[in-house]
């Protein structure tokens, strides 16, 4: 993590237009869907996608968030759900106890794949697979979901692979060259 400190320091220092805009110009025009009903349901950890949930509820109790579920947080966020990358960044910059601009900006770039050294658009984390990835024994899910496997846990808000599908084909459209 602190050699990409580093590389995320010397990206800002080089190319200030990063933290405000994509590093590649050819996602600049993508138009975010930016449902407010969606990001409040990121922020408050009810997407019914339980590392998600988790993760967010995490943040928000601690200030902390293992890396990890960082990435696949930033993703369901901005490619399930086509938010902007910079409504996901402000929120970590406003929680998170570790926030550092570079770090965070070139975190979320990469997980929006818009940044110099992006995953591509087409790389959509699977956050139920990351799930019994990461927490086959859901240790990290019953720790910060208390209803987690109660009728008051929320419903998953969307289909992943609909929504994957959907993220693709808007990529595809809006990206310049």
């Amino acid at each position: 993590e602190l050699i990409w400190r580093e590389f995320f320091i010397q990206i800002l220092f080089h190319f200030p237009h990063v933290e405000n805009e994509a590093f590649k110009p050819a996602y600049s025009a993508i138009p975010w869907r930016n449902e407010i009903r969606d990001i409040e349901r990121w922020q408050t950890g009810t997407t019914g996608f339980p590392l998600v949930d988790a993760g967010i509820r995490e943040l928000n109790a601690t200030g902390f968030m293992h890396n990890r579920v960082r990435m696949v947080t930033a993703g369901f966020l901005v490619k399930d759900l086509l938010v902007d990358w910079r409504v996901g960044e402000l929120w970590f910059a406003q929680h998170l106890m570790d926030y550092e601009l570079a770090s965070n900006n070139g975190n979320w770039q990469w997980a929006a794949g818009t940044g110099c050294d992006a995953a591509p658009y087409f790389r959509i984390f699977n956050p139920t697979s990351q799930q019994k990835q990461f927490d086959p024994e859901r240790t990290y899910i019953k720790r910060w979901i208390p209803e987690y496997g109660t009728p008051s846990y929320a419903k998953e808000m969307i289909n992943h692979k609909e929504a994957r599908t959907r993220a693709i084909a808007h990529y595809k459209r809006y990206r310049k060259g």
